[in-house]
C-alpha cells in the first residue's frame, strides 16, 4: 500500500525526531550523574514530616470550625506545633536522594505537610478572634517559612507545594496586617526580610529538577525523551512563574507593611520606597518578575503599590483579574 504521506515529509519527520534525540542525549551527557547534595545533620525537614504526621484529618476543616471547636483543635495539636518549631531551629533540606529514588514513598509525606500549614493557619485564625493579631501575624509568617523551608534542594513538586503554603500564609498576614501596631509590624518585617535572605531560589529548584529528570528518564525508552522533556520544560515555565508570585506576594507585604509603619509615625506617606530605608527597610525590595523595584505611588494618605506581575509589563496598577496573567500583582 501507498502511503500517503511524500517521501521529503517523512525524511523531514524522521530527521526532526533524530535530532529531538540527539538534543535529549546531549542533555543527558551535560546534566550531572547522581551526585545528591548532602543532607544537613540534624535536618528540620524530618521535624516537619513528624509533625505534619501528627496532624488529625479535622485540621481540613479549621475554616468552618466555631470558636470553641478551633479552640479544641489547636490544643489538640500542641505537640505537633512543638514539633515544628522544632524543624524551625535547625538546618533544613529536601532529603534528595530518598525523593528521587523513593518518590511514591516520599511523595505521601508532603500532604502531610499542607496539614501542617493548615494547622498554622487554624492558629493564627483563633488568634485573631482573640484579638491577637501580633500572634496571629507570628504563625501566618511561619507558614510562609515552612513553604520556602520544604521546598529547600526539593525539586519541581516540592516547589509546588512550596508555593500553595506560601499562599495560605500570605492570604492570612495580608488580612491581618492592618490590625497591626507599629511593634507588631516591624516585628513582621524584620521576619519577612530575614526570610528572604534565606529564600530558596528558581536556579536551586531547577538543579535538583534535572537529577529528578535524569532517574525518570532512564526508567523509558529513550525514543520517548524528547516528549518527557519538552513536558517538563512546559510544566518548569509556569511553576517559574508561580514562584515569582509568591516571591512578589511576600515582598510586597513586607514594603506594604513598612509603608503603614511609616504612615503611623511620620503621619504621612512615603514619598518613595527608598524613604523607607535604612529605618523601616533594610533596603527596598526587589520585583522578581524585572529585577528592578516594586512600583510605588502614593496617594495622599495612601499608596499604589504592586509588582508588574508575570506578564513583565507595568499595567499602571491595573489589578490583573483571577486566572489571568495580564495585569499588575498586588499584596492583597
Amino acid at each position: 500500500m501507498r502511503s500517503g504521506f511524500p517521501k521529503r515529509k517523512v525524511g523531514a519527520l524522521g530527521a526532526g525526531l533524530l535530532l529531538l534525540v540527539l538534543l535529549a542525549l546531549a542533555w543527558m551527557a551535560v546534566t550531572p550523574q547522581s551526585h545528591f547534595p548532602p543532607e544537613p545533620h540534624p535536618n528540620g525537614y524530618y521535624d516537619f514530616v513528624a509533625a505534619g504526621q501528627m496532624t488529625s484529618d479535622g485540621v481540613e476543616d479549621y475554616q468552618d470550625l466555631d470558636h470553641a471547636s478551633l479552640q479544641r483543635l489547636v490544643s489538640a495539636h500542641e505537640e505537633a506545633c512543638k514539633r515544628l518549631r522544632e524543624g524551625f531551629g535547625r538546618p533544613c533540606a529536601v532529603p534528595l536522594q530518598h525523593a528521587i529514588t523513593n518518590f511514591a514513598v516520599w511523595s505521601k509525606d508532603l500532604m502531610s505537610l499542607k496539614r501542617l500549614a493548615k494547622l498554622l493557619s487554624a492558629e493564627g485564625r483563633l488568634a485573631e478572634m482573640d484579638g491577637r493579631p501580633g500572634d496571629a501575624a507570628r504563625s501566618y509568617v511561619e507558614i510562609l517559612r515552612l513553604g520556602n523551608e520544604i521546598s529547600r534542594q526539593g525539586f519541581l513538586i516540592a516547589r509546588m507545594v512550596g508555593i500553595a503554603i506560601e499562599g495560605i500564609g500570605a492570604q492570612g498576614l495580608g488580612r491581618v496586617l492592618p490590625a497591626l501596631n507599629p511593634g507588631q509590624t516591624r516585628v513582621v518585617i524584620r521576619e519577612l526580610e530575614n526570610l528572604e535572605r534565606s529564600r530558596v531560589s528558581w536556579q536551586e529548584v531547577r538543579r535538583a529538577e534535572r537529577l529528578f529528570m535524569r532517574q525518570e528518564l532512564k526508567k523509558v525508552s529513550p525514543l520517548s525523551w524528547p516528549q518527557g522533556l519538552w513536558q517538563n520544560w512546559q510544566v518548569l515555565v509556569s511553576t517559574e512563574s508561580r514562584h515569582k508570585s509568591a516571591v512578589a506576594k511576600v515582598r510586597l507585604l513586607q514594603a506594604e507593611a513598612a509603608a503603614r509603619c511609616y504612615l503611623a509615625e511620620q503621619g504621612r506617606a512615603p514619598s518613595t520606597l527608598q524613604e523607607l530605608v535604612p529605618q523601616y527597610l533594610t533596603r527596598v525590595p526587589e520585583d522578581p518578575f524585572t529585577g528592578g523595584s516594586l512600583f510605588y505611588r502614593p496617594q495622599t494618605t495612601n499608596w499604589l503599590l504592586y509588582s508588574v506581575g508575570p506578564d513583565g509589563t507595568d499595567d499602571g496598577g491595573v489589578r490583573a483579574p483571577r486566572g489571568s496573567n495580564k495585569g499588575d500583582l498586588f499584596w492583597n
